[in-house]
């Protein structure tokens, strides 16, 4: 009787080692799985930060592109109008000069004072 109560003891602890390493197995299973879901949403967030990142660096290309067609555009604005200015001193430079030669050569007597570039001395 002895032996047989010594022999299902035996048999519950096998029984129970079993179990145990089941549960350590199953456990294990769950851990690793659950590493590697996190291994895979990290992924998964590292290639959303990535796009949207990507998206970020258009965005900012896009605006920096922009930004770039205002600058040339005001820049050739302002290059249009220097050139005008430009012109338009050269104009009354070269009337001043014609006015100045007129002027000598008749003696100081200009025949149309309702002119402009009048010069007088």
């Amino acid at each position: 009787m002895l032996n047989k109560i010594i022999e299902e003891v035996k048999k519950t602890e096998r029984t129970a080692d079993k179990i145990i390493k089941d549960a350590n197995d199953k456990a294990d299973k769950i851990v690793n799985n659950a590493h590697e879901e996190a291994d895979k949403l990290v992924e998964r967030i590292k290639e959303e930060a990535i796009k949207e990142g990507k998206m970020i660096i258009k965005r900012e290309e896009k605006l920096a592109r922009i930004e770039a067609d205002n600058i040339i555009k005001k820049s050739e604005r302002e290059k249009e109008e220097l050139r005008n200015s430009s012109f338009k001193n050269i104009d009354i430079e070269v009337k001043m000069v014609y006015c100045k030669n007129y002027w000598k050569e008749n003696n100081g007597c200009l025949q149309s004072k309702k002119s402009k570039y009048f010069y007088s001395s």
